[in-house]
């Protein structure tokens, strides 16, 4: 197992009942002591180290909470800032200092530390305070609340304003759920999490899996950032439902198809139609619906 994985996953035990039905006798519900492989979640708090132009000297503020599964922390942590416009490209981070911020309040049974980071911004890097305030009044582990609107989106500028020709094979869009279930190592073990895959030259060129949904977006989208490997004409594949959320990542990070194996929201499908990103949903291996956006499918 490798370090991600030993960081994703945790042996616990359970009680496990199943139900016994023996000819026309009566069910009965047998009781097993076992263990079992549970995905991880815990809080990642997020500062941002930026630089102040009146004061000429750096200064420090607390962004977010979020929960996530620990492993790819630096591509979240890109990943994330590059959706919410904080950041444009991978120069404008110079350093991400983790630290543990011990917690004496938490029981002796869980983990006693929260995960934190700073993230040191480049000098032109200026964060719009007061937009960000307004953002991230709330948070929970589904996403942050507040920010289901068109309107919010249409104020933001995607990191890249490069035409986005992309297409994809009729063919291909059959293929995909399978392609993204084959490399959910955490998956298969816990079955508890979400996966976002990026697709690009007839293969899977990133993945990532989390508690959250939107989590595993922003790890692969950060993965992308990082990666030294140009992949422009890449397609977002998802694990799961399609929410609002998951497109206005989409067009920040300039990915203009979304297949997934399941169902959009009505925002979604609007958001999508607005931006005119290709919506992919309900995917298997003799159908899709497409919401919007059929012309990029060949």
């Amino acid at each position: 197992m490798n370090s991600t994985h030993s960081q994703a996953i945790k042996t616990m035990p359970k009680i496990h009942y199943q139900r016994q039905v023996n000819g026309h006798k009566k069910s009965t519900l047998t009781k097993q002591l076992k263990q079992d492989e549970i995905a991880v979640e815990e809080p990642l708090q997020i500062s941002l180290s930026y630089y102040n132009l009146q004061k000429l000297h750096y200064q420090t503020k607390i962004l977010t909470l979020t929960m996530r599964t620990p492993g790819e922390d630096n591509a979240l942590i890109y990943g994330f800032l590059l959706c919410e416009g904080i950041i444009k490209k991978k120069n404008d981070i110079s350093a991400c200092e983790f630290k543990v911020i011990s917690n004496s309040n938490t029981d002796t049974d869980t983990d006693t530390d929260n995960n934190a980071v700073c993230v040191i911004l480049a000098q032109h890097v200026q964060p719009d305070w007061k937009t960000l305030d307004r953002q991230f009044t709330n948070h929970s582990s589904c996403g942050i609340c507040g920010k289901t609107s068109l309107n919010a989106l249409q104020l933001k500028s995607p990191t890249d304003t490069d035409e986005n020709l992309t297409t994809i094979n009729n063919d291909r869009i059959f293929e995909l759920p399978d392609q993204l279930r084959s490399h959910q190592a955490i998956f298969s073990q816990t079955g508890g999490l979400h996966a976002a895959g990026l697709y690009s030259n007839n293969q899977i060129v990133h993945i990532a899996e989390d508690v959250g949904r939107h989590n595993a977006v922003d790890k692969v989208i950060g993965l992308h950032c990082l990666s030294n490997t140009n992949h422009k004409m890449a397609v977002l594949v998802l694990s799961g439902r399609i929410s609002f959320e998951l497109v206005q990542k989409a067009i920040m990070a300039n990915i203009n198809i979304i297949v997934s194996v399941g169902a959009p929201s009505s925002l979604a499908v609007t958001a999508a139609k607005s931006f005119d990103l290709t919506l992919i949903g309900f995917t298997k291996a003799d159908c899709f619906n497409v919401y919007n956006g059929d012309w990029r499918i060949k």
